[in-house]
């Protein structure tokens, strides 16, 4: 099996399509420096790991105008008040992200629907003072907040071969003969691509498909050796009954396709 070096084509239509709910991060701080970031390190999270179109805490802020971090203080946490500074940036969701020190530091995050200003999640946990949480630990905090299928991710798989008929295997199963329309897979991840056709050299390759693109693969499926029709041993059969007979083996030699080979024969 050999990997394919392919030309990446991202198509806006289909980008547009795969990305899911857009959602801001907005930052609540109580007083304290503790978890420096967190809201701009979380919000990278998001945008690495889920198929959710991100605006961080500085785009928010430019799209939200001046005295946008002053506003979210004064919502207090509350769900409506923040739901409505959502729809002013644009956004579906906001995943609010407050900071307060106890002793310990509290962290603690709170989705909100920017539509109708219900808080369809919430977590909060507690660090030690000093302590700074790695990605690890705040992805698996996240994973704790947003809904599962947020962290399902995609990439579109086209195939356009050289030749019709032949069946598609994407990780082994069948996908449908060519041609074939648009595959949709689980991104990040190496596909494997077979294609098959009597007659024909299976193709294969492994490709690697990112999140959010589209890649259209071109295989050249090539003729088994002995498949042309004048490589066919009934072919020659037909020829060597025609040398015998005292009739000129040209006229099969100089048939176009098997299906145009004279049968009739004389002896």
């Amino acid at each position: 099996m050999r990997r394919l070096v392919l030309v990446w084509m991202l198509w806006s239509g289909l980008a547009a399509a795969a990305k899911g709910r857009s959602i801001a991060v907005l930052e609540f701080r109580g007083g304290t420096a503790a978890v420096k970031n967190v809201a701009a390190r979380l919000a990278a999270i998001v945008k690495k790991a889920t198929s959710r179109r991100v605006v961080d805490p500085i785009e928010a802020r430019r799209l939200g105008g001046v005295g946008l971090d002053a506003e979210v203080a004064r919502c207090g946490g509350d769900a409506h008040c923040i739901a409505g500074l959502g729809r002013r940036i644009g956004v579906d969701d906001v995943l609010l992200v407050g900071v307060s020190d106890l002793g310990d530091v509290i962290l603690a995050v709170q989705l909100i629907d920017a539509h109708d200003g219900r808080a369809v999640g919430r977590v909060a946990d507690s660090f030690p003072a000093g302590a700074e949480p790695d990605e690890a630990m705040l992805e698996a905090f996240l994973k704790r907040v947003l809904p599962p299928e947020d962290f399902l991710r995609w990439g579109t798989l086209r195939i356009v071969a050289n030749v019709a008929g032949a069946v598609v295997y994407v990780g082994g199963k069948p996908q449908g003969t060519t041609p074939i329309g648009s595959i949709v897979l689980p991104a990040p991840s190496a596909v494997d691509v077979r294609l098959s056709k009597d007659g024909y050299e299976d193709f294969r390759a492994t490709i690697d498909l990112l999140p959010e693109s589209a890649v259209e693969m071109r295989p050249m499926l090539t003729a088994k050796a002995g498949s042309a029709w004048y490589e066919k041993w009934w072919v020659w059969a037909i020829a060597g009954a025609v040398v015998a007979g005292g009739v000129t083996a040209a006229v099969v030699a100089s048939q176009p396709s098997p299906s145009t080979v004279p049968v009739t024969v004389h002896f």
